[in-house]
């Protein structure tokens, strides 16, 4: 297991709570992100599930009138 400086592990801990994963997953899925938006691994696969939201915050691409979400996805 690799171990992150202090605040970084609070971040992870945090990230991987709200998503309701394990801390590999959360792991996994950042460093797929990061590998993604930087040009290292194709668009998502279709088989592949995307990440879910965060709790409390409604995907933009799921709901109904999306115009109501402003900058950041909240109302």
């Amino acid at each position: 297991m690799t171990n992150f400086p202090d605040d970084l592990e609070a971040a992870l801990s945090a990230h991987a709570r709200q998503q309701n994963i394990s801390r590999d997953e959360a792991i996994r899925r950042i460093v797929r992100e990061w590998m993604r938006t930087h040009g290292f691994l194709a668009e998502t696969d279709e088989d592949e599930t995307p990440p879910s939201p965060a709790p409390g915050k409604p995907d933009p691409e799921f709901v109904q009138y999306p115009g109501y979400f402003k900058g950041d996805g909240s109302l």
